[in-house]
């Protein structure tokens, strides 16, 4: 586990056996960060799975989902991610782009740290994590793989691979040579240049044929940067509802990944 993060459990639901623990995980830099551990009766080893929510969402995103598979046998962590106060984060992301780059880079550093508190509990096979990222948490999850090797599956919903993309999309004000030279610093951490040493880390990108957001070339050239083994699928869903479209698959292809059994 990371240094800089540390995990104190709240309180704790019992969902019929399911065990949800509310629980706060403490950063240095980002402060306190909520979070549910989501964990099966047992001993394990089980699989672990970090779950990331998009923007409008928080760590209640994926619960039920967290829920279904943690009674399959898994451990399940949902984290409140910095964007899930749309404003505060709104307004710091777009600040001077050396600075947003660099607190971008110690979001991803927590997010890794996350995988390896994962990775250390003792109910946990460190050999068997995966991650689950909506939106920016796909968009972030395209720089795990290579920064932590522990994640042997990943699945991206909805992301794309450069955090210019999602800039012009939330400051439409942002243009000429001011998005050049925001492009020029954020580009050695855009998460299409680094999805290629994704491997051996298994890939399920999930799009939505209805997203309003993003192009469908714009998932694409995510999609065709990333290494092998990799699969796609797309759903009639836009960009949120997408959650729901690809539950079902999402749940089949981490059971396999996984080998995750009743």
């Amino acid at each position: 586990m990371k240094e800089n993060l540390y995990c104190k459990e709240e309180g704790i639901e019992d969902r019929n056996g399911i065990f949800v623990h509310d629980i706060s995980l403490a950063s240095e830099k980002e402060g306190l960060i909520r979070a549910y551990l989501v964990t099966p009766p047992g001993k394990g080893p089980f699989p672990g799975i970090v779950f990331v929510h998009p923007g409008l969402g928080s760590r209640s995103s994926f619960l039920d989902e967290a829920v279904t598979l943690s009674r399959s046998g898994a451990v399940c962590l949902l984290i409140d991610a910095p964007w899930s106060d749309g404003d505060q984060f709104g307004r710091r992301a777009s600040g001077q782009p050396q600075d947003v780059r660099d607190w971008f880079i110690e979001i991803a550093a927590d997010l890794q740290a996350a995988v390896d508190l994962m990775a250390s509990l003792p109910s946990v096979d460190g050999n068997r994590i995966a991650y689950v990222g909506h939106s920016m948490g796909a968009l972030f999850g395209g720089l795990l793989p290579e920064m932590s090797r522990q994640i042997i599956a990943l699945v991206l919903m909805a992301g794309v691979g450069s955090f210019t993309d999602i800039a012009r999309l939330n400051m439409p004000s942002l243009a000429g040579s001011d998005l050049e030279r925001y492009k020029r610093i954020m580009q050695p951490i855009d998460p299409i240049g680094h999805i290629a040493n994704a491997v051996p880390t298994s890939l399920f990108f999930q799009f939505g044929l209805r997203d309003s957001f993003f192009s469908r070339q714009t998932f694409l050239d995510y999609y065709q940067a990333a290494s092998e083994p990799k699969s796609i699928k797309w759903y009639d869903a836009d960009h949120f509802s997408l959650n729901e479209a690809g539950r079902a698959d999402r749940i089949e292809w981490l059971k396999k990944v996984l080998r995750i059994q009743p």
